[in-house]
């Protein structure tokens, strides 16, 4: 049985382009205030990886690796998910070393 998930959406903008007012949410965890999401990007880029704590979906948590590029934006990511129950938030980060290892030979065989 699939779940249909509403679409997150953008809402005004600042002359900017960033969002000026809070976005969509999709659970009561999802992050939605702009200027928190800026903050989080931020952090994401410095660690290299991103997290998700039933934002998206109740009862699921995921850590991200963005698959490197020549170009260095990244436009893949590889994630794995867990649902909370069966899954700490620090078990799921003990596997960061063997998804990045994946990510670096999605990588690198995408480039051969």
């Amino acid at each position: 049985m699939s779940s249909v998930r509403p679409r997150p959406t953008f809402t005004t903008r600042a002359p900017s382009g960033r969002a000026a007012t809070p976005l969509a949410s999709v659970t009561p965890r999802t992050r939605n205030d702009p200027g928190l999401l800026r903050e989080e990007l931020h952090r994401v880029r410095e660690q290299g990886w991103a997290e998700v704590d039933e934002e998206n979906e109740i009862g699921v948590r995921s850590v991200a690796v963005t698959v490197p590029r020549a170009s260095g934006t990244p436009s893949l990511a590889v994630s794995l998910g867990a649902t909370v129950v069966l899954t700490s938030t620090e078990e799921l980060r003990s596997h960061l070393p063997a998804l990045r290892d994946c990510v670096e030979d999605v990588g690198a065989r995408m480039h051969a």
